[in-house]
């Protein structure tokens, strides 16, 4: 059951603008990163997500396009920008012929592990601050979901204060 919420105050209004502000930090750094290697932000993404999908032969298009919460037709004309650059291939399944699935290729491994040690670098430094933010803004939202509860009486961390 959801409750009404209690009046908002100035203070829900900077925790939330804090978390807003700290992704959004974040994102910058990484479309940042992606035109140093001369990819769009989303070709960075769909590297990440073939990559992350690891399933064998790659995961399908439909996999990917879900992933990156984009439709199957543009997902496609990503990948046809990516194969044209050599950074992925296209491979067909042996046991269903109209399933295509996405790889890297060498040039486009070699790609995506530079910019995963510099984000790797680059949460060490902001990740902090980030979860800092994100602890606080559920701390106020916890406070209000417990009947009674003050802010003060809720910890985001249970193992701390069970």
């Amino acid at each position: 059951m959801v409750r009404e919420p209690g009046p908002l105050t100035a203070k829900d209004y900077s925790a939330l603008g804090e978390l807003r502000y700290q992704i959004r930090y974040f994102l910058h750094f990484s479309e940042m990163a992606a035109h140093q290697e001369g990819l769009e932000p989303q070709q960075h993404q769909l590297l990440l997500a073939a990559r992350a999908l690891a399933q064998p032969g790659g995961p399908t298009i439909r996999q990917v396009a879900d992933h990156l919460l984009i439709r199957h037709h543009s997902a496609v004309g990503l990948i046809d920008r990516l194969e044209q650059r050599g950074l992925v291939e296209r491979v067909r399944s042996m046991a269903d012929r109209r399933e295509v699935r996405v790889r890297l290729t060498v040039a486009g491994e070699a790609v995506l592990r530079r910019l995963t040690v510099i984000h790797r670098a680059e949460l060490r430094n902001s990740g902090p601050r980030l979860v800092d933010t994100l602890g606080r803004l559920l701390e106020r939202a916890q406070a209000e979901e417990v009947p009674g509860a003050k802010e003060e009486d809720v910890c985001a961390d249970p193992e701390r204060h069970p």
